[in-house]
């Protein structure tokens, strides 16, 4: 991880940040990612930049930025728990596995109520790790959060077939 970086000139870098939000909803994302980058230059400790740039960057398919990214803006706040989710779901498309599960566990340390953590470890334990014996109590954290879940039934199924 790197280390908590210095502030710089937020004014100036929010004139960069304005204009990567604008190209990142018009789907712009390499203007978008220069912009963040700009921005991150001008202010290193602009959480604001850094998370954007994270999202741009896995939006266009760059997890090896979006990783960095991610990773520069939970230096500034370790307990985002957008940047977390997002940082543990590029890490598990990229292939770390592992290293996902352990995001979403400290994730779940700040935010013990966030379902969908639950639900994303839970699936990474059973489904690609082979934990079956983690799996389950998030699985069954799920329910009780939220005993509507759209993946409720097929919960019930995975934990009546998985004792």
């Amino acid at each position: 991880s790197p280390p908590r970086p210095a502030p710089g000139n937020r004014r100036a870098a929010a004139t960069f940040f304005d204009s990567g939000r604008m190209a990142q909803q018009q789907r712009r994302f390499s203007e978008a990612i220069a912009a963040y980058q700009a921005a991150s230059r001008q202010d290193p400790a602009f959480f604001e930049a850094y998370y954007n740039l994270g999202l741009a960057a896995h939006e266009s398919g760059d997890l090896k930025r979006a990783l960095s990214a991610y990773e520069h803006a939970l230096s500034i706040n370790a307990t985002a728990l957008n940047a977390r989710y997002n940082f543990a779901l590029t890490l598990q498309q990229a292939g770390y596995p592992r290293d996902a599960a352990n995001e979403l566990e400290k994730l779940l340390a700040d935010h013990p109520q966030e379902t969908r953590a639950h639900f994303t470890l839970a699936n990474l334990y059973a489904q690609q790790l082979y934990l079956t014996q983690q799996a389950r109590p998030h699985y069954q954290n799920v329910l009780e959060l939220d005993p509507r879940h759209p993946q409720a039934a097929a919960i019930r199924y995975w934990l009546t077939a998985n004792p």
